[in-house]
């Protein structure tokens, strides 16, 4: 919240907050000044998916199927099961933010998926989560709905939305929104694209894929090991628990 406080004042003409926002920036700062006293000023590669990539998915775990599946098969997943889907793709983040990379990704259409959410991850039940939408159709959902691809600001839920998204929404009728556009991650944008046009809602509840107060998950086989949720999507494939 203070993140959009200081960017309402009036003596700001623009605000830039870095990704993450935490003590890591100290660290890295520090490796930074250690590389320019050794090899002087040069560019530095970062982006905020630059964490590990996902290895291999070497052996299936007992009572799991494996099927291939697309971003509007996923999407059409989401919509039609409500029901959760852990999500790899990609390298992940860097930081302890998911920004699609090692999510948690549902339906924000429902009341109880809030409590689903929280139960499964073993937080409290006030918790709230977090929505990604398709920066295009921010603004006529969210207050400012600015472009906020790293999840950093909090905005206001437009009322006419506010029942339509009340898993997203705190109930102070904000949410700290993560826009997406085909330029920020072209798989996550095809995801929304096709759940906009089964549903109607160009949104999706997004929470980090990790056991409480853990790192992410760092591979398939260890997401179901904690067996929580029935589907995984992992780069194109999409594992399900067979249920007899």
């Amino acid at each position: 919240m203070w993140n959009s406080a200081l960017r309402s004042l009036p003596i700001f003409r623009d605000v830039w907050v870095p990704p993450f926002p935490n003590d890591f920036g100290s660290a890295i700062g520090g490796a930074a000044l250690a590389m320019i006293q050794h090899a002087g000023f040069q560019p530095i590669e970062w982006h905020a998916r630059l964490g590990p990539a996902l290895p291999s998915t070497t052996r299936m775990k007992d009572g799991w199927s494996a099927v291939e599946c697309t971003p509007a098969q996923l999407a059409r997943l989401l919509h039609e099961s409500g029901e959760p889907v852990i999500v790899f793709h990609g390298r992940a983040e860097l930081g302890p933010r998911a920004l699609g990379g090692r999510s948690i990704l549902a339906a924000p259409t429902s009341v109880g998926m809030k409590d689903r959410l929280n139960q499964i991850k073993g937080r409290e039940p006030h918790r709230p989560f977090a929505p990604i939408c398709l920066v295009d159709e921010a603004p006529a959902i969210f207050a400012p709905g600015t472009p906020d691809p790293y999840m950093l600001f909090d905005h206001d839920v437009r009322a006419e939305w506010v029942s339509r998204i009340p898993a997203v929404t705190r109930l102070d009728g904000i949410a700290r929104l993560q826009t997406v556009c085909q330029g920020d991650d072209p798989f996550l944008a095809a995801v929304l694209a096709e759940y906009h046009w089964l549903s109607g809602v160009p949104a999706l509840c997004n929470t980090s894929a990790n056991l409480n107060g853990r790192g992410f998950f760092p591979n398939v086989e260890s997401a179901m090991a904690w067996g929580e949720v029935d589907r995984i999507w992992g780069e194109g494939v999409l594992y399900q628990r067979v249920h007899d």
